[in-house]
């Protein structure tokens, strides 16, 4: 009778969780379940509202049915259903065994009350197959007894682990106080759950990952919905503990819903190196079955079965070996049995392919967590302590070591802000609690001891703590225990360089394992190894313990080198990127080594390091740390993560001026996307307290408690504040609200994409207020309302300081705005307000200390766009308008506004006070409100200027009196109506509303519908329009110049004018005498209307200009336009082409000269022809420019034909006409067939170039100029044909790239080996180096005995022929006896990569060349060889006065070899030796020869190397001892004091010197300056009256040296160069400077770049250049003359007409449109340089202006500045009469890429790159 109430009883306890298991079951097994019932009981089932009430009816029917039945049912739910194991143990046992399926039993006795037809029907559901039933529940039941026994064994063995965690542990573990940031990386996937979990709805949501809300248990995270799970966490952190503590709970029973929970720990799994299967992971890693194979295979069949009731936990994915594989690379198909590589196992149980549907849990540190996250669905990261937890802990731990050293201790620990900090990781909290315990305890005293102030520190208090543990300790403990704290930190880092922190037991010495267990530094673990077996293992007491030995190993071993340090010291982060997810293995470890760099760190560094110089080599260890941290510090593109690391490196090392120096690299902190503890924000405040200078800390998107707000106020210095999340809250904003008046120095504060609503910003603008400083601040994208924005508004009286606040996208309605404005009639401090809709809503302030000259200067500014209006809240805006003061701009642009608000906006025009004016863009407006607003011209005195276009985009504005300049005593006004649909009618109405307004200047009412009505009926009314400047209708216009003169434009564009239509309209405007402008552009223009124009412009006196741009008219119209130059004397220049600028210019008097420029046709020979015959009838031609006209051969040879019967007097330009060889060569034939012709260049390159050239002067000779043409054999003997033609007057012949072959240029050069004048050649082709270099200057010299001078540089042979005497004697067939000696006096090898054996083959030559005078093989690599052979030659050159052998590389003993060879040269005056690498040995040898060199006048030993101080000094003596010489040039050498000194005294007796190059020569060989080194040298100078060239660049002279050098310059009458660039010339002293300069009157060149030069040196140049007439040469680069210098430098160019060269770059000002005009005087001028001074477009236009008068300018730098489009394209126009310049530089202006490109494509000089 008990055991029946009993199942009846535990059927009605476990109703609601059946209910929840038969809710998730199929309709068949439900059917059946229903069927056993009787009729009546399933008639109540059909009436139930719900399938979870029908259920609910069915268990209550059988918990009153009879016990039998009721244990029969439950016995068939048993074998049908899936249910938690506690569950179905329960039900089993109730029931009692069964021999048989309790179904055919149950449902008969159900039959037997139902009616036979249903019996029938259902027959097929009744009849069971008994033997099939039995034979499964008979197999069921012992599989369950395997689980329950596994499942108890788990218990146990987790229990047991759980107590040896717990050894030691302080505190007791609560999951329920382990907090963790929950942030979903995936949908969760919803499964089917029994229990009571956390559903979706129940787990937190948020936008953003990691929100402040969004926080979870730990003890949660396995009852949610999600199947994979990440748990992050910092080393120490207490990941492990918390695992073994789920499982302990869950051994509680308190996660019932998992049958079995299996933790493994991936620091036992490395160990593992082979394949493993699942079976094998499960049962020799976690616990083998005690049941043998049998339970082995029902405990796995039942986790492969029931995958839901498994929970898998895998600790420390961060010491993994190895990378998950991605899920895509894993086999479909999976095998229990079959195994598997470690992290397929795991990418398998990540992606749900292995035990689909089981909870999995991983822990891992946050920087290894990137290969893992697709994978997950929800991360989490632990959250620490706080400062209540801490205080906890700290007490615990100290409970029972005295009540004293309990208070003492707690309470400093909870004082030192720093080590309070540190305690929010738990590990860290218990090492500053045992390293308080160890300071205490030793202290011996009541007064407070030094406490740690780093991590670093603490760990070394820690160590010491553990070290005094052990026998024989004494002080310091570090000394006495040296041996073991080696050994310990060498297994460390051997450790961390293999990813390992599990060692095995023969890996440690055994007595190093029982010194550091007695420490407690090394703890015993238990291992299973591969095969199973068991064995031991040691791990250090903590991962950071380690990593912090490892670092001591670091910086106390001479095993680690310098290299290997630097390489181990990096930037490690704790966010790692996708594509590395996996790289170093520790965390810490760079930090340690920063801390043990800090200076209180050196007494324990200096314990563990043997040997007599342990003091120095610690020292440098310690400062080549604080080096490399130095050059992180310096760099400016570290990312956020890493900036924080920098932090924390810095703060350890504790040096301040590592802070300073990372602070001064970069304006703001910015830091995105991480989360941030408060040590983080600790290590940040103590980089900005130590720097003592502003810096703004950017948050974006960082999680953060709200705990590291309190630790901003010690961040001393912040500028400004930003956070910009939906992260941050009013949460987060009421904590901040008591941190701001906290910052005294805070400027700007910008809470932007949060969710902050009026409440929160409520408080902040409160704490606000407490912030005086405040400039800038910006509310955008939170929640606010209009309430919120009135709480803002409200504290702006507040701010005095305040310049901007941003209150855009947020909540707010037109309402916001009126708050706004209010606020502006009561702050007179609003400069502006503007608002585009509500997405920008900003308000501009003017500080009160500028209040008063920037609001005189600006006013008030409304700008509200795109906003709608209605009329009632357009009224409301123009009441608070009209009591806003000084307003000055309304702008109301793209509103929406309908006719009757528009009409409310005009009949408050005249009550609003406005100055400037009203803008309405992209508002439609009608013709009558057209009207309305034409008539304020004349109601409204202060309108000036009305402008309407209604074309897209829709422009109307309202222009008052205050927006304009005042120019004139009468203010003049203006109306513009563009294309607003106005008829011939409506001129009528529109004079009628102008017949008031006499001021009226400009009547614009183009692109309307007038037609040819309205333009008949201006043209009736222009006379009477008086004081009418220009009217535009359908763009014509005429115009009156504002000094009254008659100064008219008429313009006709987009027009087709008919020949009837221009003669009537030329014959009224020769009526109109001021008419200066005629404007057809965009136009066509029949023949005969050109015809008739052209008829008419001789008699239009006054006419400058007549523009023609984008004209359509036939070719015979364009020539006609060409015959102005002849029926019009006043024509100055045509300039035509189809698309683009055209016009012909015209002067007041007859032209002098006229230049002609047709380009971008396409013409004809004919039409050449007939230009031809036009052009022959001009007399005053000076430039013809027929470029891009298509001529061809045929065009060019027709032009050609006719040009001697042209008279042009400067150039003709044929570029871009398509030319082939032949047409190159009709313009080569030019040279011969036109006496007048000078020059003729022709390239047919990528840039085809033609160009003749005219001189006056036809006895100067004649050049050609032939590039890239590849002449055929045909070509080249026509070519020859000319040559020898005009060889009597060719006296410059260069060839470039036109692919010559060697045999070719023999011939040319034995062609034109003989002349009546010298001739130069100059030949260059690719091929021309090394050898070949050397061999064509061997044939040429044999080949033409008249070479005076013959040199090959880089790949080009420059070849001067001397005049012969007796041409006829060597010309013809004759051959020549060529075996006697050269004329030549000069040979060179420059740069043409020639090695010494290639110059063997010159020994011929060379002892033929008895005139030889100089020699010069620079910049080759003639090595040993080349230096024996030229020691081999030199007894014969006799003549040899000028040696040059510059290099750039090293060679052994060629210095040497040439000192003895140079020997028997007696003749030679310049030796030049650049470059050089001279030993002692070397230096000696020279030094001898030197002496030995009677006749040297010049010596160059610029960039030498290679002595020591004793090989210097005996070089400059050798030096001082040549009295004769003339120049020297040491620039960049290496001089100690004593060789300096010695230098000096030598310059001093050498009377005769003239040239001295001292440049960057104060460095000494030991690396630092002698500060009188300078002096002594410039003193060295007095006396030397001979002095023509001074170069001291970066010689640091100062004002001192100036006033030395000043002393001298009376006496340097003949100085022609003085540079002294790169030194610290102060203004006073260059002033000086440039006085005394007066009496150097033959002085050329003086650079003075790169000193400390301003107004008053300029100002002196003003005065003293022009006085110096042979001046050439100026550079005043990087000085700060400013605009008043620039000023007297503009004005002493007007005299400087010889001025070759000027640079300019970077003088501290942009108003250079002085000095841009000044350079038309400087005529002479070839490189000028006005980069890097942000000039803008009117110094370019300037220019622009000037450049066709310096005909001799190549190069013009203009890079970095602001030059945009406009200005280019006027410099590019200007290039048209530029021929000589050769680039202009524009790199670095405001010239979009695609602007940049079509201008190079018009122009190719003009230069946008960076070379």
């Amino acid at each position: 009778m008990e055991a029946e109430e009993d199942v009846q009883s535990v059927l009605t306890q476990e109703t609601h969780e059946l209910a929840d298991i038969l809710g998730y079951q199929d309709d068949a097994v439900l059917s059946k379940l229903y069927k056993v019932m009787d009729s009546r009981a399933r008639e109540r089932l059909v009436r139930a509202a719900s399938h979870r009430e029908r259920i609910l009816e069915m268990l209550g029917y059988f918990s009153t049915a009879d016990p039998a039945m009721c244990r029969q049912f439950l016995q068939m739910v048993c074998m049908h259903c899936d249910m938690p194991m506690r569950l179905e143990s329960r039900l089993m046992s109730v029931t009692g065994s069964v021999t048989s399926d309790p179904w055919p039993t149950l449902a008969r006795e159900a039959l037997s009350l139902c009616d036979p037809e249903e019996v029938i029907e259902n027959n097929s559901h009744t009849l069971v197959d008994e033997s099939i039933a039995s034979q499964g529940w008979c197999v069921k039941r012992p599989r369950i007894d395997h689980v329950e026994s596994y499942k108890a064994a788990v218990r146990r063995f987790l229990l047991q682990r759980w107590e040896r965690v717990m050894q030691g542990v302080v505190k007791e573990v609560r999951l329920e106080e382990a907090w963790v940031s929950l942030r979903h990386r995936t949908h969760v996937r919803p499964r089917e759950r029994a229990d009571g979990a956390l559903s979706p709805s129940e787990l937190p949501q948020g936008d953003e990952e990691g929100t402040v809300e969004d926080r979870v248990t730990v003890h949660s995270l396995l009852g949610s919905e999600a199947q994979v799970t990440l748990l992050l966490g910092q080393a120490g952190s207490g990941k492990t503990l918390l695992m073994h503590c789920l499982g302990q709970k869950w051994t509680q029973d308190a996660s019932p819903s998992f049958h079995l929970l299996i933790l493994l720990e991936f620091r036992q799994l490395n160990l593992v190196a082979r394949p493993l299967s699942l079976k094998e992971l499960l049962f020799r890693f976690f616990l083998p079955p005690e049941g043998g194979e049998e339970e082995c295979t029902a405990v796995l069949d039942f986790i492969l079965e029931n995958p839901e009731k498994i929970c898998l936990i895998f600790d420390g994915y961060d010491e993994f070996h190895t990378k998950i594989t991605h899920s895509g690379k894993l086999n479909s198909s999976f095998d229990p049995l079959c195994p598997l590589p470690m992290a397929e196992l795991i990418s398998g149980l990540c992606s749900r392919r292995i035990l689909p549907g089981c909870t999995l849990l991983i822990t891992c540190r946050p920087r290894d967590v990137t290969d893992l996250e697709s994978s997950v669905d929800c991360i989490g990261e632990l959250l620490g302590f706080n400062q209540r937890s801490v205080k906890e802990y700290a007490e615990q731990y100290f409970q029972d070591k005295g009540l004293n050293l309990k208070e003492k201790a707690v309470s400093h620990l909870l004082a030192n802000h720093h080590l309070l900090t540190m305690c929010y990781l738990p590990a860290l909290c218990h090492i500053c609690c045992v390293c308080l315990d160890h300071i205490f305890s030793s202290g011996g005293s009541e007064l407070l001891p030094q406490l740690p102030n780093t991590l670093t520190q603490v760990y070394l208090q820690i160590l010491c703590a553990f070290l005094s543990r052990c026998p024989g300790s004494s002080t310091p403990l570090l000394q006495s225990h040296r041996a073991e704290v080696t050994l310990l930190g060498r297994l460390a880092m051997r450790g961390l360089e293999g990813s390992k922190i599990v060692f095995l037991s023969e890996e440690v010495p055994p007595d190093l394992v029982d010194f550091a267990t007695k420490a407690g530094l090394l703890s015993q673990v238990d291992l299973t190894h591969e095969d199973g077996s068991k064995g031991q293992g040691y791990t250090f007491m903590h991962l950071t313990m380690q990593e912090f030995l490892g670092a001591l190993h670091i910086m106390t071993s001479d095993d680690i080198t310098e290299a290997q340090l630097r390489k181990k010291f990096n930037l490690k982060t704790r966010w790692t990127t996708k594509s590395n997810p996996k790289t170093v293995f520790t965390d810490s470890l760079h930090l340690y080594v920063c801390g043990l760099a800090a200076p209180a760190c050196f007494s324990y560094l200096l314990q563990l390091v043997r040997g007599d110089g342990a003091v120095a080599w610690v020292k440098k260890r310690l400062a080549l740390v604080r080096k490399l941290l130095r050059s992180l510090a310096m760099s400016t593109n570290l990312t956020g993560p890493k900036v924080v690391e920098l932090c924390h490196c810095v703060q350890e090392t504790q040096d301040a001026q590592l802070a300073r120096e990372m602070v001064g690299s970069r304006p703001s902190f910015e830091l995105r996307n991480i989360t941030l503890n408060p040590v983080d924000l600790d290590a940040l405040a103590f980089v900005v307290s130590s720097a003592g200078v502003g810096i703004g800390l950017d948050f974006g998107a960082c999680s953060m408690e709200l705990e590291c707000l309190d630790i901003l106020p010690s961040c001393q210095h912040i500028d400004f504040l930003i956070f910009r999340s939906r992260k941050y809250d009013d949460r987060f904003a009421d904590k901040l609200s008591c941190i701001l008046p906290r910052l005294p120095t805070l400027k700007r504060f910008e809470f932007i994409c949060g969710n902050l609503t009026d409440v929160g910003a409520a408080k902040l603008a409160r704490a606000l207020e407490s912030c005086p400083q405040i400039t800038e601040l910006n509310f955008s994208d939170n929640s606010l309302t209009d309430r919120g924005v009135r709480e803002i508004a409200d504290i702006f009286p507040k701010l005095p300081s305040l310049a901007s606040v941003s209150l855009g996208k947020n909540g707010c309605s037109l309402e916001s705005i009126y708050i706004l404005l209010e606020k502006i009639t009561s702050s007179p401090s609003i400069q502006g307000l503007y608002a585009e809709g509500m997405k920008d809503v900003s308000v501009l302030f003017v500080p009160s200390v500028d209040m008063k000259c920037s609001m005189d200067k600006t006013g008030l500014t409304v700008s509200l766009l795109n906003c709608r209006f209605t009329t009632d809240q357009m009224n409301r805006l123009c009441q608070l308008l009209v009591r806003c003061p000084g307003l000055s701009v309304l702008d109301l642009s793209g509103a929406d506004i309908k006719d009757d608000t528009l009409k409310a906006l005009t009949d408050s025009l005249q009550e609003l006070n406005i100055s400037k004016q009203i803008v309405l863009n992209e508002i439609p407006i009608s013709v009558d409100g057209l009207m309305v607003l034409t008539s304020f011209l004349s109601v409204c005195p202060d309108v000036v200027q009305v402008d309407i276009s209604l074309q897209d985009p829709v422009r109307v504005s309202i222009l008052f009196a205050g927006g304009i300049e005042k120019q004139h005593p009468e203010m003049s006004k203006k109306l513009r109506l563009i294309g607003c649909a106005l008829l011939p009618p409506h001129l009528d109405h529109l004079c009628e509303n102008l017949t008031d307004c006499s001021a009226l200047t400009l009547l614009d009412i183009s692109n309307n519908s007038l037609g040819n009505k309205g333009l008949k009926k201006l043209l009736d009314l222009l006379p009477q329009l008086s004081n009418i400047q220009e009217i535009k209708i359908q763009s014509e216009a005429l115009r009156t110049s504002p000094d009254m003169e008659q100064d008219k434009k008429l313009s006709l564009t987009h027009s087709d004018i008919q020949p009837t239509d221009m003669t009537r309209l030329c014959r009224r405007l020769v009526q109109c005498p001021g008419l200066l402008k005629l404007d057809f552009s965009h136009g066509s223009l029949k023949d005969d209307a050109i015809e008739n124009l052209l008829n008419i412009l001789p008699k239009m006196t006054s006419l400058q200009l007549l523009n023609m741009s984008h004209v359509q008219m036939s070719t015979d119209g364009v020539l006609l336009l060409v015959r102005s130059l002849i029926d019009c004397q006043r024509v100055r220049a045509v300039e035509l082409r189809p698309q683009g600028e055209a016009f012909i210019k015209f002067v007041n008097m007859k032209a002098e000269q006229a230049t002609c420029r047709l380009t971008q046709y396409t013409l004809s020979s004919g039409d050449v022809e007939k230009l031809s015959g036009i052009l022959e009838q001009c007399p005053h031609l000076s430039d013809l420019d027929l470029s891009s006209n298509l001529l061809r051969d045929e065009g060019v040879k027709s032009f050609v034909d006719s040009l001697p019967r042209l008279r042009i007097a400067s150039s003709v330009n044929l570029n871009d006409n398509r030319l082939t060889q032949m047409g190159a060569l009709y313009l080569v034939n030019t040279v011969m067939t036109c006496e007048k012709v000078a020059a003729v260049e022709v390239s047919l390159g990528t840039e085809e170039r033609s160009v003749i050239r005219f001189e006056q002067d036809s006895d100067c000779g004649k050049t050609l100029s032939l590039r890239e043409c590849h002449f055929g054999a045909d070509h080249l003997q026509r070519l020859a044909e000319i040559l020898t033609r005009c060889a009597a007057q060719l006296v410059k012949l260069r060839i470039r790239n036109n692919g010559l072959s060697v045999q070719v240029i023999e011939d040319l050069v034995k062609q034109l080996r003989c002349g009546h004048v010298q001739r130069y050649i100059s030949i260059e082709e690719p091929w021309i180096t090394a050898e070949a270099a050397v061999n064509l200057l061997s044939c040429c010299l044999n080949l033409n005995p008249n070479i005076h001078t013959i040199g090959v540089n880089n790949s080009t042979v420059h070849i001067t022929l001397e005049e012969c005497q007796n041409p006829t004697a060597t010309s013809g067939g004759t051959s020549t006896d060529m075996s006697g000696s050269l004329s030549t006096v000069t040979i060179s090898l420059v740069d043409c990569a020639v090695q010494g054996h290639h110059l063997v083959s010159l020994q011929t030559v060379f002892q033929r060349c008895v005139l030889l005078q100089e020699l010069d093989l620079s910049y080759n690599s003639i090595g040993r060889v080349g230096a024996e052979f030229l020691c081999s030659v030199l007894p014969s050159l006799a003549s040899l006065r000028k040696l040059s052998l510059e290099t750039k590389e090293t060679s052994e003993d060629v210095v040497l070899l040439l000192a003895e060879g140079l020997l028997q040269a007696k003749s030679i005056e310049s030796l030049n030796l650049s470059g050089h690498m001279i030993t002692d040995r070397e230096a000696v040898a020279l030094t001898r020869t030197l002496q030995n060199l009677p006749h040297l006048r010049t010596i160059n030993l610029s960039l030498c190397y290679g002595w020591t101080p004793a090989g210097a000094l005996e070089l400059v003596r050798g030096l001082g001892r040549c009295l004769s010489l003339e120049g020297i040039s040491l620039d960049s050498v290496q001089l100690d004091e004593e060789s300096t000194v010695c230098l000096a005294q030598g310059l001093h007796a050498m009377t005769s010197l003239k040239r001295l190059n001292l440049n960057k020569k104060v460095t000494m060989v030991t690396g630092s300056p002698w500060v009188g080194a300078t002096l002594v040298l410039l003193a060295s100078l007095e006396g030397l009256r001979g002095m023509e060239e001074l170069e001291l660049d970066g010689m640091r002279i100062s004002d001192n040296g100036v006033e030395e050098l000043i002393k001298h310059l009376p006496t340097w009458s003949g100085l022609r160069k003085i540079s002294l660039s790169g030194n610290c010339i102060s203004d006073q002293a260059g002033e000086r400077l440039v006085q005394a300069l007066t009496t150097c009157t033959a002085l050329e060149e003086l650079n003075l770049s790169r000193n400390n030069l301003s107004l008053a040196c300029a100002a002196k140049m003003g005065q003293v250049l022009p006085t110096l007439t042979h001046f050439r040469v100026l550079d005043l680069s990087e000085n700060e003359i400013g605009t008043k210098g620039s000023v007297s430098i503009s004005k002493a160019l007007i005299s400087m007409k010889y001025l070759t060269k000027i640079h300019l770059t970077s003088i501290g000002t942009s108003e250079l449109a002085g000095l841009a005009d000044s350079l038309a005087h400087c005529v002479c001028a070839e490189d000028v340089s006005f980069a890097w001074n942000d000039c803008g477009d009117d110094v370019a236009v300037k220019l622009a202006e000037v450049l066709p008068q310096c005909q001799k300018l190549r190069r013009l730098d203009l890079e970095s500045n602001s030059i945009s489009t406009i200005g280019a394209e006027a410099l590019a126009r200007s290039l048209h009469s530029c021929p000589s310049v050769e680039v202009i530089r524009l790199w670095r202006n405001f010239i979009s890429t695609s602007d940049a490109q079509k201008l190079r494509q018009r122009e190719k000089r003009l230069n946008f790159s960076s070379t």
